[in-house]
């Protein structure tokens, strides 16, 4: 029986529930329809300062995620690649709680350096990709270095 306890932790659980799924459905939809996810647009951020943006690259990364590239998804954002960690990070804790009807909480859910690490990751790599682009002519996605040599 859920106790007023133990409600709390149904609906985290359902939210990453949720997000697995689609997750899970974007995967699936990638293997009959592979193009769904060509999108070539710059956001304003790219096209007026010629710099990468934090999500730049995500596309590519999820695509590669998707096929199982670990490492060309790393290195186009590494960002899909972290939030898929998190939030299987934080499903695991929340489906133990709520299989065994915590009255507390038994596994911590996020610690407090895993939500440092979010902002470590997006902004080390604004960063440090825009520093090499700028001042080491190196562009890995290759998108931005005609205008920076």
């Amino acid at each position: 029986m859920l106790t007023a306890s133990n409600k709390r932790f149904i609906i985290p659980f359902a939210a990453t529930s949720v997000l697995l799924i689609v997750a899970v459905f974007y995967i699936v939809w990638f293997r009959f329809d592979p193009g769904f996810l060509e999108t070539r647009h710059s956001c304003l951020f790219s096209q007026t300062l010629h710099l990468y943006c934090p999500g730049c690259g995500g596309t590519r990364a999820v695509q590669a995620l998707i096929t199982g590239d670990i490492l060309r998804s790393v290195m186009s954002n590494p960002i899909p690649v972290y939030a898929l960690v998190m939030l299987l990070r934080m499903w695991i804790p929340l489906l133990h709680n709520v299989i065994t009807k915590a009255e507390t909480r038994i596994w911590t859910v996020l610690h407090a350096w895993e939500a440092w690490g979010v902002l470590v990751v997006v902004f080390g790599l604004f960063l440090g990709r825009n520093l090499l682009l700028v001042f080491g002519h190196y562009d890995y996605l290759g998108d931005m270095i005609s205008f920076w040599q």
